[in-house]
């Protein structure tokens, strides 16, 4: 008998109100390894949240009562989830993928789909969390310090709010310090690399710095042509 401990396989929770779609769902990822488990509404998926947590949640938008958005605004806002989200809905337009990125979607893919494509997706997104997670769960840069798993974000020891895309800027930053990170590779990291337009990112660059600064601190400094880096103040140079 072999008494090594095996690994816990990631877990994956599906929240889609057409069973048929849901169960699919269930044995295509659980075919892969992954524990998966299905709730049919808003209601029971933040019963599930609220009770244990999960690798990853795979969320249809047109739920019954409470829809796709509203839930994942709260779990931002309110629960503070940096759990991965992989929305999966049969609308398609664009404005439908900025809102569901603009609240704090990871990833989007739209019905009908290929069942591999959306395993391919969810194993990418779960293997980008972990390493995040695995490299630090809290990062220091000076002042600043992120609690990954948390999202919570201190400058000398008081708590700061920050919009989710801030954080999310923050965190690549604050993981390869005094390193330039390229545009690129901020927008494949925020926007699935399809950013909603080509200022997108300056205007969030712009907001993290704003919402820093109200705090007494100014550490990002843009590299033309390349990116952006965090710095120690006194070394900061071009500013946006």
């Amino acid at each position: 008998m072999n008494s090594e401990a095996q690994p816990i396989p990631y877990s994956v929770l599906i929240v889609e109100d057409e069973l048929a779609i849901a169960e699919n769902l269930l044995t295509a990822l659980e075919g892969e390894g992954l524990m998966a488990e299905i709730a049919g509404n808003a209601t029971a998926a933040l019963a599930r949240l609220n009770a244990e947590s999960c690798d990853l949640v795979i969320l249809d938008i047109g739920l019954p009562g409470m829809d796709g958005y509203r839930l994942l605004q709260h779990m931002r806002e309110s629960l503070r989830l940096a759990t991965p989200v992989l929305i999966v809905s049969a609308r398609s337009t664009l404005e439908d993928k900025l809102l569901g990125f603009n609240v704090g979607a990871d990833d989007f893919i739209t019905k009908p789909f290929a069942l591999e494509e959306l395993v391919v997706r969810v194993k990418a997104l779960i293997r980008r969390t972990k390493n995040l997670s695995d490299k630090a769960y809290h990062l220091e840069h000076g002042p600043l310090r992120y609690l990954i798993a948390h999202q919570e974000l201190t400058i000398n020891g008081k708590a700061v709010q920050l919009a989710h895309k801030s954080l999310q800027i923050l965190q690549m930053l604050m993981l390869h310090t005094g390193r330039v990170v390229t545009r690129q590779r901020l927008e494949d990291y925020l926007w699935q690399g399809e950013p909603p337009s080509s200022e997108a990112l300056r205007s969030q660059i712009h907001l993290l710095r704003r919402g820093l600064l109200e705090h007494g601190f100014e550490g990002i400094e843009t590299v033309h042509g390349r990116g952006w880096k965090l710095v120690a103040p006194s070394l900061l140079g071009v500013t946006e």
